[in-house]
């Protein structure tokens, strides 16, 4: 039976020597610390004089930063204490670690205090209105020195910037149902017909799927998980239908229907602003499939939100009154 060989390179007790990789994880800190006040202090007694120990723990400390590092840190016999340029190498560091960490708590105890930071958001076009951006701005007038960045996107894509941590809050129109993703808020969305007051269906209580057929209809493009839900309910009806306008642009399909010149599907909030002045209109479909969509607010299961983005989440939830949490 054969075996795989060690490596041959052993020290006097049979053992392999440790490489520095092999060390880095053992020395602490505090070693390297007893080194910059040895340094800085010129002396061991002086280093020991400010860390408030022993002058033997400052020989020891750095004694066993060099046995762990496996070099010499400072040149013995002198006075005041002088570095090797190993020694320069570790104490560069140390200043640099040093640095960083008291960066780092600054921003943890200024996130604290919501003093900075940046909050993610991928909306979908249909719910990024009047509502949000009213919530938004008054989130920006408590915490003015959060920065909130916002990406429009469908469905499809909030879900992938969510889960790709690339954003920390998503607000979609009828996600798929996925294992990864938490659903933090909802509402019911219904899809609607959506026409100016002028026009002869603003005047009716419901429509039926068959009765967009013969309407004049501008509807948003195929990519939209709006058009998936349609195309789910042509398909249940057997009715197929045939837009005289495509757009990737909400606002174009408001101004088609504004117009006069037809009518539009769209969830309500989509136009919510222009309901609420009278602008346009808002009619139910007599469809299930249209009438039990809904709006999310995601994010990632699992992920561990920043501060700001934990107030944001919470102010979207108590102040967009749309919303429920499930």
């Amino acid at each position: 039976m054969c075996c795989r060989k060690r490596n041959t390179q052993t020290t006097k007790r049979g053992r392999a020597p440790l490489t520095l990789a092999d060390r880095m994880p053992r020395f602490r800190d505090n070693r390297l610390r007893a080194l910059a006040e040895a340094v800085r202090g010129g002396t061991m007694r002086a280093a020991s004089e400010s860390l408030n120990v022993a002058p033997s723990s400052i020989s020891r400390q750095i004694a066993q930063l060099e046995d762990e590092l496996g070099v010499p840190l400072i040149e013995r016999n002198r006075s005041p204490l002088k570095l090797t340029e190993a020694g320069e190498i570790a104490l560069g560091y140390y200043r640099e670690f040093t640095t960083q960490r008291e960066a780092f708590i600054s921003q943890v105890r200024d996130l604290q205090h919501l003093k900075g930071g940046t909050v993610k958001l991928a909306v979908g076009e249909a719910l990024i209105g009047d509502i949000l951006l009213n919530v938004l701005d008054r989130f920006m007038s408590q915490y003015p020195d959060i920065r909130i960045f916002i990406r429009t996107a469908g469905t499809a894509d909030v879900v992938g910037l969510v889960l790709s941590d690339e954003v920390h809050i998503g607000m979609a129109f009828q996600p798929e149902p996925d294992a990864k993703i938490r659903v933090r808020a909802s509402s019911d969305q219904p899809i609607k017909v959506i026409a100016s007051p002028g026009h002869p269906i603003s005047k009716r209580s419901s429509v039926t799927f068959s009765d967009l057929a013969r309407e004049r209809l501008a509807m948003p493009e195929t990519t939209f998980r709006i058009r998936h839900v349609i195309k789910n309910a042509e398909s249940e009806e057997h009715v197929f239908l045939q837009p005289v306008l495509v757009s990737n642009s909400l606002l174009a399909l408001k101004e088609f229907a504004r117009s006069g010149s037809g009518i539009t599907i769209l969830p309500a909030i989509a136009a919510h602003p222009e309901i609420e002045d009278g602008r346009l209109v808002a009619v139910p479909i007599d469809h299930p499939a249209l009438s039990h969509t809904s709006a999310s607010v995601i994010t990632r299961l699992g992920r561990q939100l920043p501060v700001g983005a934990v107030r944001l989440l919470q102010k979207i939830e108590a102040n967009m009154p749309f919303l429920a949490t499930p």
